[in-house]
Formats: structure tokens, C-alpha cells, sequence
């Protein structure tokens, strides 16, 4: 028996995640489902992600933005912790009314620290999206270059097992046959003279009997 492609071998991946597990299988029924009349290639999408030079400059990049956020959240600490510790040495000689607008603001200014590290958060989340979107789109744009100059019906993502690039010219769009099968209507163009063509759905006509009621 022929030993198994190199990038299926279990012996050269040190971790075996039931995510990997997944994988691997999602691969194997792959091969089997499309080795005899097609051609497909393979890649570990992330692992060349982070290899890319603009995703080593755009890491940096966060890292750089992550790290100024860090010092004003310290920032903000440290002065929430000096005024906590005042209020705790002077409470003792304090009015009570004194007392209460100590604590509101306080608490006022932990609950504006928390918003800052949530609104961090999101930020840092938004500038991530920003920046590797682009780079996966070039990645993407290049997994599909290869396979079309290498006659390559589709590629999969090895680590993931997910597909990266389908050849649609020797697919078949099943889409409004599924359709069908699900109940849902099919859109149709209409084309009205000096308008823009327009897209229905096509609506079942009512039985003679439902008419006649």
C-alpha cells in the first residue's frame, strides 16, 4: 500500500487537535471524492498569512498601537489607585457628605477606566481587520493565480479544511434547483422598454378553484 501524501501524515504534525482531526478526515473524503477526475491543491492558509512580509509589518504596526493604548490604561490606574489610596487616609476626618462624593467619584472613574479598555478593545479589533483584510485578499487573489495557471479544479485550505479557490467553469450552479427543492421562488429579469432590467420572483399563480372563491 502507497504511503499517505506527506501533508496527511499525522507524524508531521506535532499536535492532534480534534479541530486537525476534523480536518484531516474533511481532506481524506476530499481525495477520495475528487482525485480520479480532478486536480486540487493545498495550503496552509494562516501559517502563510503570518510568513507574509506585510503581515510581520502590519503585527508590528498593532504592536506599536496595542502598546500606547497600555500606557494610558497604566496611566489611568495609577491615578485611580493614588486617589483610592487619599480617600482611604482621609475618609477617617471626612464629612459624610464629603465621604459620598469621594466614593461617586470613584466609582465614576473606574467605571470610565473599564469603557476605555472596552473601547480599546473594539479598536484594536477594527484596526486588526483593517490592516490583514487587505493582505488576505492578496493571499487569496494568489492562491487563485496558481491554481488557474496550474489547471487546478479547487484548493483547500490543509489546516482548516476549508475550500480556498473552485474552478466555476467546470462546476455546474445548482443554485436555482435548490431553490426548488427548498421552496424558494426563482428570480426572474423583467425587461420593460426604456427602463433598467428589473429582478422578480416568480409567484405561483392561484388554483381555478382559490379564484373562484
Amino acid at each position: 500500500m502507497p504511503d499517505s501524501p506527506y501533508w496527511l501524515r499525522t507524524d508531521n504534525f506535532p499536535m492532534r487537535s480534534p479541530k486537525f482531526l476534523l480536518s484531516a478526515v474533511f481532506l481524506s473524503f476530499t481525495m477520495v471524492a475528487w482525485g480520479q477526475n480532478g486536480k486540487f491543491g493545498y495550503i496552509d492558509f494562516n501559517n502563510t498569512l503570518k510568513l507574509m512580509p506585510e503581515y510581520v509589518e502590519a503585527e508590528i504596526a498593532l504592536q506599536n498601537i496595542q502598546a500606547d493604548y497600555r500606557e494610558e490604561i497604566d496611566r489611568s490606574k495609577r491615578e485611580f489607585e493614588r486617589q483610592y489610596i487619599e480617600f482611604m487616609l482621609d475618609q477617617d476626618r471626612l464629612t459624610a457628605s464629603i465621604v459620598a462624593k469621594r466614593q461617586k467619584e470613584l466609582q465614576l472613574l473606574m467605571d470610565n477606566n473599564a469603557q476605555f479598555r472596552e473601547k480599546v478593545q473594539i479598536e484594536l479589533e477594527a484596526k486588526r481587520k483593517e490592516l490583514i483584510s487587505p493582505i488576505r485578499k492578496k493571499l487569496l487573489e494568489a492562491v487563485s493565480e496558481v491554481c488557474t495557471e496550474n489547471d487546478l479544479d479547487y484548493a483547500v485550505d490543509a489546516a482548516a479544511g476549508t475550500y480556498l479557490f473552485i474552478n466555476q467553469e467546470r462546476g455546474v450552479d445548482i443554485t436555482y434547483d435548490v431553490y426548488g427543492r427548498v421552496g424558494i421562488a426563482k428570480p426572474v429579469e423583467r425587461v420593460v422598454e426604456g427602463r433598467q432590467p428589473s429582478i422578480e420572483t416568480e409567484t405561483e399563480q392561484p388554483s381555478q378553484s382559490e379564484n373562484e372563491q
